[in-house]
């Protein structure tokens, strides 16, 4: 072909046709470029289907971990407000507003020393920010709110501060108040102790343990709203993911 082209110029040349050589010149070069964007288009074209296909991949890994979320997320508010209720139920029990019952309040208390901290399922998110296939999330709006919603859950300073508090100030007071008692001391151990008998009364009048039992039943329910504004936002994350994916099957 390209000795084709090559025989033609060089008769042009020699019959003196240098308007018609000249124009033919022009008309070549511009054939050439032509050539080339559609070249260029081509291989455009191909890395955009190559990365919808990776996209899609990366998209279906993003559901799985969301998925995986939402149902971490769902049994967590039902610990939390489950637990929220023990807290009231200690509070009614010391007040003697419901009857005693030592087992169940035993239980009970070891609810609201209990820590519930939510981590999500981000390998998918990992990887895809270290290496860079979070671009191919071609939604903005949904490559924002998969950015925005892994942030937050990573920080999770709502848990992480509770977690402290509960550790700090909350179990030492619970367990030197219930565990620590001849009745369920000898309960847990099945051994003899010399240690003070439950008391109800003064526990009913001890400000610092139904100041921290109130404390943690609050912390229970914003545990439990908390919970709930997240299990929303994966809906809404996988709700975007299944359109994006149906988009572009």
């Amino acid at each position: 072909m390209t000795k084709f082209f090559k025989n033609i110029r060089k008769s042009l040349l020699n019959e003196g046709k240098t308007s018609k050589y000249l124009k033919y010149a022009i008309g070549e070069i511009i054939l050439v470029v032509i050539g080339i964007l559609i070249a260029l288009q081509i291989n455009n074209w191909k890395d955009y289907k190559k990365n919808r296909v990776e996209e899609q991949q990366v998209l279906k890994n993003f559901k799985e971990d969301l998925e995986t979320d939402k149902k971490l997320l769902d049994e967590f508010k039902g610990k939390a407000l489950s637990y929220s209720k023990s807290a009231d139920t200690i509070l009614l029990s010391i007040n003697e507003a419901v009857p005693f019952d030592p087992n169940k309040f035993i239980g009970h208390a070891s609810a609201i020393i209990s820590n519930i901290y939510f981590e999500s399922s981000s390998s998918t998110f990992d990887q895809s920010l270290s290496t860079g296939k979070i671009d191919l999330v071609e939604n903005a709006e949904l490559r924002k709110g998969l950015l925005e919603y892994y942030k937050l859950t990573k920080l999770n300073f709502d848990d992480k501060r509770i977690s402290e508090t509960n550790q700090n100030f909350v179990f030492p007071e619970v367990f030197s108040q219930i565990v620590a008692t001849k009745e369920v001391s000898e309960q847990l151990t099945g051994i003899a102790t010399k240690l003070p008998q439950f008391d109800l009364h003064s526990l009913a009048t001890n400000r610092a343990f139904s100041t921290w039992v109130i404390l943690k039943k609050l912390a229970f329910r914003e545990q439990s709203t908390n919970y709930t504004e997240l299990s929303e936002k994966v809906m809404d994350l996988i709700s975007k993911i299944d359109e994006e994916i149906e988009r572009n099957n």
